[in-house]
């Protein structure tokens, strides 16, 4: 009974921080729904690039941080920086989340028959279906770290680009001389 009342929790913050995002951060959430629009392989793959990044910089400071002596002021600093790495990756899944429910709750209620479902209904359907899949071993952790590096992937496309994504997609305008 605890584990699915855990998993009724999981499912209600889920569903809060997508709408939240959807609703607080539409210019975000548009733009990174063009970004999935446009290809959502390259921006997982940027997530994953970030992820492995961030694994392999947590691994070398954290055996940095074991060589120092417990007394070192530079032991405190490396942890305080992976905790730091650790705290972006995770605003990045916060600011995104949103964006990503919302195209896999797409998906699905297209699938089923729905041509132009509302946001709301969208992050409601994929933050109970991410959980319950995420749940399944091997196939469920690889479709949810494909999840995890397409929201990344998204957020950090986005601020490496300076917040260029919608403009990209349309041409430029034709001036007359």
């Amino acid at each position: 009974m605890e584990g699915l009342i855990g998993l009724l929790s999981l499912c209600v913050t889920l569903t809060a921080v997508g709408l939240v995002d959807v609703a607080l951060f539409r210019g975000l959430t548009a733009d990174y729904m063009t970004l999935f629009r446009r290809g959502e392989r390259g921006v997982g793959a940027r997530g994953a690039l970030t992820l492995a990044s961030a694994a392999l910089l947590a691994l070398v400071l954290g055996a940095a941080a074991q060589n120092q002596p417990e007394d070192a002021p530079a032991r405190g600093v490396l942890q305080l920086l992976i905790v730091l790495v650790g705290l972006l990756l995770g605003l990045a899944v916060l600011v995104g989340y949103g964006a990503t429910a919302w195209r896999i709750g797409e998906r699905i209620l297209q699938a089923f028959g729905v041509a132009e479902a509302h946001p709301g209904w969208c992050v409601l359907t994929a933050s109970l279906l991410i959980p319950a899949v995420v749940w399944i071993p091997v196939f469920g952790w690889a479709l949810g770290l494909y999840w995890l590096a397409t929201t990344i992937g998204a957020v950090v496309h986005r601020l490496l680009e300076g917040g260029q994504v919608a403009a990209s997609t349309e041409p430029p305008p034709q001036h007359e001389t």
